[in-house]
């Protein structure tokens, strides 16, 4: 409503400076047609740019393929320049991106590093500003509301990218058929970034998942911001009802953040300090340890699993542990009962660091919870070849401010402990909810089971009864690469009246996958403590044909909404 407002508004003002121009005498009709050109770029580009960034107009393709909306990642200028956030940057061009002191960014790439300073246009290589001008943007980097922006056709030139920037439909589109590969350098450590957070001590108590995943999260949030989340909290208010003495793993924590109950400040755990809210999430296995060093290099430390095989905080008795090198690798066939946080990575680590024989070199650069007196000031070395190492592993991709939406909806506070599916790579699946007052939905979350999920977002946003869910107003489409948890912006904003029932229908094919919907349950392994009565959930098999899930497969969907309060 508020976007279809402030479109009215503009088509006002323009109609009056149009007014204005036409009064002009003949003595400025004379006027050449440069200065002309001049001066209707400075009366209409800052609002066609004000008009663009308000509604959301810009569309983005890389390669022809449509890149999913990411919120305020895309910004238009008052020159009618694109800029993109950060987050943008790191994805797009395959790249470490990060901003300090509101003044610097610095983006490395195949080994070189690129130094750009908020409005300034000049910028260096390794340190180093060209005396010939060549290391000169065309747009200014910007520093606006708490988030770093570089100008993307800069960028892409720079990486030997094609841009086009249709200023009609505000259609941005990328070309990377001549671009030069991203290649992950040979070792890489974020303590050398300023990218690690704080080692902490977890003590006696079984809380290692907690401070992993606390631990990865901050590392996401630096440099740019230095922040100090409780793993207390996480334990005392999961929605698991763990506690320090039962352990736990990542969907634990996972379901902690993506539920919104955390995290929240050490030292202020309350639901009122909850301090960001965490949107995307990406999962991987032990096969996956280069897109385990992408997501270090690109998003911050990744937290994992490992089987240690003392209980000691030292690994002093482990004959799987150099104490002298600070170096571990576990062979053997038990499974994981330890998290610590993936830092950094080193390929040339020489195998025979090990206490015993492993196949070549190279080890993940890891943090541990058994303070400072644990390993080289709280970090060891994991083998490459270490049986468990990757397992779980969970990295934080998308951490937004806590204002970010006025409003979730959730029947899965568990998060996802299984998977549904029709014995195919597809599925149709509709959770409907009541709105408090009168809202927007702006944005729809869901678990992606596999690479290369593809899926089809609808809205009912006056519900009554399943034959809604047949046609129901798609407002969003795309594709996501990697497993995980992810938060969908729409292309099309629906109102839903107070009290009134609204639809979330989500599409969703997983290749490789027939059971490609995520679903909470009550399972054994953690005790989940599943609530049906907060679900009412739909599946399908055609779109035709809906059946409950919760009355007749004792489960809740994962599909999550949105809002904000209608001003």
């Amino acid at each position: 409503m508020r976007g279809k407002k402030y479109i009215a508004f503009t088509l006002v003002i323009l109609i009056f400076i149009l007014g204005e121009l036409n009064t002009w005498n003949d003595e400025y009709a004379q006027v050449e047609s440069f200065r002309g050109a001049s001066l209707n770029q400075e009366l209409f580009h800052p609002l066609i740019a004000a008009n663009v960034n308000e509604t959301g107009a810009m569309t983005l393709s890389i390669d022809g393929s449509s890149y999913r909306n990411q919120g305020d990642g895309l910004y238009l200028d008052e020159s009618l320049h694109v800029l993109a956030e950060l987050s943008y940057i790191r994805d797009i061009f395959a790249c470490s991106a990060r901003g300090t002191d509101e003044s610097k960014i610095v983006l490395k790439r195949n080994g070189t590093s690129y130094t750009f300073k908020v409005d300034a246009t000049e910028y260096a290589v390794d340190g180093k500003i060209a005396e010939d001008g060549s290391t000169v943007l065309n747009t200014t980097p910007r520093y606006m509301n708490e988030s770093y922006y570089l100008p993307l056709e800069d960028i892409a030139h720079l990486f030997s990218f094609g841009f086009s920037f249709d200023t009609q439909t505000y259609a941005v589109s990328l070309d990377s058929t001549l671009a030069t590969a991203s290649k992950l350098p040979t070792s890489y450590d974020l303590r050398d970034e300023d990218r690690v957070s704080e080692i902490k001590d977890q003590g006696s108590q079984s809380t290692c998942w907690a401070y992993a995943a606390v631990g990865a999260l901050e590392s996401s949030c630096l440099p740019e911001e230095n922040l100090n989340f409780s793993a207390d909290d996480v334990v005392s208010n999961n929605n698991y009802n763990r506690t320090a003495e039962d352990g736990g793993d990542y969907r634990v924590a996972a379901s902690y953040f993506l539920s919104w109950n955390g995290p929240v400040t050490e030292g202020s755990e309350t639901s009122e300090s909850v301090g960001k809210h965490v949107q995307e999430l990406h999962f991987y296995t032990e096969d996956d340890i280069d897109d385990i060093k992408w997501a270090v290099y690109k998003d911050g430390g990744v937290s994992t699993s490992i089987y240690v095989d003392v209980s000691t905080d030292t690994l002093t008795g482990s004959s799987y542990y150099n104490k002298s090198e600070n170096a571990y690798c576990y062979r053997g066939n038990n499974s994981p009962n330890h998290d610590v946080v993936i830092i950094g990575w080193d390929d040339d680590y020489d195998k025979s660091n090990f206490a015993n024989s492993v196949r070549g070199n190279g080890a993940f650069i890891c943090q541990n919870s058994w303070g400072t007196d644990f390993g080289e000031d709280g970090v060891f070395y994991v083998s490459y070849y270490d049986t468990n190492i990757g397992k779980a592993a969970v990295s934080y991709v998308g951490v937004e401010d806590a204002d970010n939406f006025d409003k979730i909806y959730q029947s899965d506070l568990c998060g996802q402990v299984g998977t549904f599916g029709y014995n195919r790579s597809y599925i149709d699946a509709a959770n409907v909810y009541t709105a408090e007052e009168a809202e927007t939905i702006e944005a729809v979350g869901f678990y992606a089971l596999g690479e290369n999920t593809s899926y089809k977002i609808s809205v009912v946003p006056d519900y009554s009864n399943t034959k809604d869910l047949i046609q129901p107003v798609e407002v969003a489409s795309g594709t996501v690469d990697n497993k995980g948890y992810y938060t969908i912006r729409l292309d099309q904003k629906l109102e839903v009246a107070a009290k009134h029932k609204f639809a979330i229908v989500i599409e969703i094919e997983t290749p490789d996958c027939i059971r490609p919907m995520a679903i909470e349950y009550q399972a054994d392994d953690l005790g989940t403590e599943v609530d049906l009565s907060d679900g009412c959930g739909y599946l399908s098999k055609n779109g035709m044909d809906w059946e409950s899930v919760e009355e007749n497969y004792d489960a809740n969907l994962c599909l999550k909404a949105y809002t904000n309060k209608v001003k």
